[in-house]
């Protein structure tokens, strides 16, 4: 929270103090505002527990953001029988309290937004159940919550995720760093890469010499190079305000990440890290102001075709690559689906974490959508999945979890989820 939105949130807490006291105590220091209030008993005993509700809400709200917004209102709905009576008294020594009260809150409305934006997720489609078979893996221990996943040929995951977030600050990597955990098909694994502090570990993706790429988002943005040996770099570093997310290569070699705040889908140079916008599209940006979800988040190529989410769109995109690595305009091949990221199957079919929603949803090639996965599960808070790439494993879906972060609170564990999507039951 930032000095500004607490001071106002203190100021709507003492008008609202200084409300509640006059109503109910008649205190004679402010007899003459007395006026500003309701005289008959019952309106009178109402409007005074407006107020002491809306300083007891705004008090709570400056230690939980989510109440934030929800208070204001309150405020500032307790301000306008104010400024009923502040006109009917047609003087101006009564208007300071209403307008004190109100544009205070205001403020804290619009800067503390976070609940508002909590009811306004967007709604998943009801989809038919055919749950796969499922096993956890591994639940890891408090506070590590994953965010990627990616197979190597040789059946190495590579499995990033992120310690010291707080979803309930606009800048909830502050205090945050991410680990790269490379895990063998015997289960021995070890951390290959940590980001700095202030700095959190996106979504990795494997090359054929098993060098890795893996987007990081904070205050700037990167991807992050790690090579077979675990030397790291950082090999492209991204605008301000940028949020690259998912990560996948191109048919081309480049490297392709669909921005969850900006809009557009980067095209990245891994010889020389030299960053461009491969596509600009208002239908990748999330809803303006009240939107939680990101915008563009997961991406992947099906051959020559770019397949990204749009979580809070609840949108799946299709953008088709010609020759000249150009992009047509883009197609929907799902809706109803506020979607993380995905894996493809062996018959093309796509499989999405939905992340808070706790499902994985499979969309078919002919446009069919299932859940194949839910919180009986384990599917609490999954963030991406994938295929394994050797004979024994290559048809099982690898998904990874942050536990339930949204809600859980910090001592949440990630786990790693294995669904057997393919196995008839």
């Amino acid at each position: 929270m930032n000095i500004v939105t607490l001071l106002f949130q203190l100021i709507v807490c003492f008008s609202s103090l200084l409300a509640a006291v006059i109503i109910t105590f008649r205190v004679r220091r402010f007899e003459k505002l007395n006026a500003s209030f309701v005289q008959s008993g019952l309106m009178r005993i109402v409007q005074a527990a407006v107020h002491w509700i809306a300083f007891i809400i705004t008090l709570i709200g400056i230690a939980v953001p989510f109440i934030a917004f929800f208070s204001s209102c309150i405020a500032f709905a307790s301000s306008l029988p104010l400024a009923v009576r502040a006109t009917r008294m047609k003087t101006a020594y009564f208007w300071p309290l209403p307008l004190v009260l109100a544009m205070a809150s205001i403020v804290v409305a619009i800067t503390q937004p976070l609940g508002l934006k909590v009811i306004a997720l967007p709604k998943a489609a009801d989809l038919p159940f055919k749950p796969s078979r499922a096993r956890v893996i591994k639940t890891y221990d408090e506070g590590l919550w994953f965010e990627g996943i990616a197979a190597g040929e040789d059946g190495t995951l590579y499995l990033s995720g992120n310690r010291g977030l707080d979803f309930s600050k606009a800048d909830y990597y502050r205090e945050a760093h991410g680990e790269l955990i490379a895990r063998k098909p015997d289960g021995n694994e070890r951390i290959i890469f940590r980001t700095p502090k202030g700095l959190t570990s996106g979504v990795p993706v494997v090359t054929q010499d098993n060098s890795i790429y893996l987007t990081g988002h904070g205050d700037t943005s990167y991807i992050w190079h790690i090579d077979a040996s675990g030397q790291a770099l950082s090999l492209a570093q991204f605008p301000a305000g940028a949020w690259p997310n998912g990560l996948d290569i191109g048919p081309d070699g480049m490297l392709y990440s669909p921005d969850s705040s900006l809009g557009v889908i980067w095209r990245v140079d891994p010889k020389n890290g030299h960053v461009e916008v491969a596509i600009r599209d208002a239908a990748l940006q999330a809803r303006a102001y009240i939107s939680l979800a990101p915008g563009a988040n997961g991406l992947h190529f099906k051959g020559h075709d770019l397949l990204v989410t749009v979580s809070d769109r609840t949108t799946v995109l299709r953008y088709a690559m010609n020759a000249q690595g150009q992009f047509s305009p883009a197609s929907v091949m799902a809706s109803g689906i506020p979607g993380d990221d995905f894996a493809i199957g062996m018959d093309g079919s796509l499989f999405i974490t939905t992340h808070p929603y706790n499902t994985v949803v499979r969309v078919s090639p002919d446009g069919g959508r299932t859940i194949v996965g839910k919180m009986e599960q384990h599917i609490v808070g999954a963030t991406d999945a994938v295929f394994g790439k050797t004979e024994h494993d290559r048809n099982t879906l690898y998904v990874v979890t942050d536990g339930g972060a949204f809600t859980g609170g910090p001592k949440t564990r990630g786990e790693l989820v294995a669904l057997e999507p393919y196995l008839k039951q």
